[in-house]
């Protein structure tokens, strides 16, 4: 119920009352079974956090969390909800667990201490969860206009020569694997 409501309305629309009335029930029923609107959103986002598949999840560990990557990135495209709030609070739940035990299968044959290999695994999901929420934000204002004026008065010439350049979109499923690719290559990983 949380999540198709997140889904359709945003996160904003989803609070205990609001589910509570989806149900059929006051909020202080659910508040039995759920304490805070930060515990709400954990359990959302466990639940979303099952829908990776990690048995393709093979060969070496840059491909490995390159697959781990991209299917977040996936889900976070498909639920446009949980970029954010992965992003504002660590979740330790049955499956973000499980996401945190693929990452350190991939990383269990390099060189990487114990530290290096969380933060590895969290930056990733980071990276996956910035890059998604831009994703998101482009298609929500594509079409819109911005004012072009400052740019003809000459204050920002360089701006103005390189959007003056553009001819193509970008490619941004290139740009997201060059991103994942780059760092976790910064990072020793092949």
């Amino acid at each position: 119920m949380a999540i198709s409501l997140a889904d359709t309305r945003g996160i904003d629309a989803v609070s205990i009352r609001a589910i509570a009335s989806n149900l059929g029930t006051g909020a202080a029923s659910l508040y039995r079974y759920v304490k805070s609107f930060d515990e709400l959103t954990g359990l959302m986002v466990d639940r979303v956090s099952a829908e990776y598949d990690f048995s393709t999840c093979t060969g070496p560990a840059i491909e490995q969390l390159l697959d781990i990557a991209r299917q977040g990135r996936r889900i976070m495209r498909h639920h446009p909800w949980v970029p954010l709030i992965v992003l504002q609070k660590q979740v330790m739940t049955p499956n973000a667990l499980a996401y945190l035990e693929q990452g350190l299968i991939a990383l269990s044959h390099t060189t990487l201490g114990a530290a290096e290999k969380l933060h590895t695994i969290a930056m990733l999901n980071s990276i996956t969860a910035t890059f998604t929420l831009y994703e998101i934000n482009q298609d929500e204002h594509a079409g819109s206009s911005v004012s072009s004026e400052p740019l003809e008065l000459g204050a920002y010439p360089h701006l103005l020569q390189v959007v003056g350049q553009i001819q193509h979109p970008m490619d941004l499923d290139s740009a997201f694997e060059r991103a994942i690719v780059t760092y976790l290559q910064g990072m020793g990983i092949k």
